[in-house]
């Protein structure tokens, strides 16, 4: 076991220190979709990154970067989705997605959920949103992944939370939505992080969707 341990550890440590970029995938099947004819219209008006990064937070799960919020730039902050530790659970290198940020990752999914389901996504402008069932507002509080050490395996958290509000429908409060996925691993490498969070969006897409009719007019 202690051979194992070693053997972790040293996996985890290699190139820790360097910042890691990821694709996370966007599956577009036409063919998976539902019948659209008469469904509700949907604009997504606004995805809203609103999340908090810390210098040196006290849990893993609270967003950060390696060289501090000082030095990171708006770019930084919109596309970073986790950091790498070594076996300790210390914090190195960044992991950033590579060429989208997390709000456009999320809008993008979202879209691709609602189309899935039935529903019509329309362009986001005036004539749309006069138009549309739902124009929706999404802020998101938290979209952060990070790995929990172990002794011969780790376990890699992702998790997302945002607040969704229907524009067309002022009376009702934002809607919250809440997701996160745990899954045991060997290593935390490039392909665990984005098989996670893959996970944890298309259980958030679920629960968005069944979500929508507490904010239906």
């Amino acid at each position: 076991m202690i051979l194992t341990l070693g053997l972790l550890i040293t996996t985890l440590s290699g190139c820790a220190t360097s910042r890691g970029l990821i694709q996370v995938p966007t599956l577009h099947n036409p063919a998976s979709y539902q019948e659209a004819a008469n469904s509700k219209k949907v604009v997504i008006a606004l995805v809203e990154d609103d999340r908090t990064f810390e210098d040196k937070p006290a849990t893993a799960d609270i967003p950060s970067l390696k060289d501090g919020l000082a030095k990171a730039t708006e770019a930084d902050k919109a596309k970073a989705v986790a950091r790498k530790r070594n076996g300790y659970g210390k914090a190195l290198g960044d992991i950033l997605l590579e060429k989208e940020t997390v709000s456009e990752l999320l809008q993008k999914r979202t879209t691709l959920a609602l189309e899935r389901s039935g529903y019509v996504v329309l362009e986001n402008n005036e004539t749309n949103r006069a138009n549309a069932d739902f124009v929706l507002n999404i802020k998101i509080n938290k979209f952060w992944s990070w790995f929990q050490p172990g002794f011969a395996s780790i376990k890699i958290h992702s998790e997302i939370d945002t607040d969704i509000s229907n524009t067309k429908n002022l009376a009702a409060e934002p809607v919250h939505v809440y997701s996160k996925v745990v899954k045991s691993a060997q290593v935390a490498n490039g392909t665990k992080w984005i098989e996670n969070i893959d996970n944890v969006l298309n259980d958030y897409e679920t629960k968005l969707i069944s979500s929508l009719t507490k904010v239906t007019p």
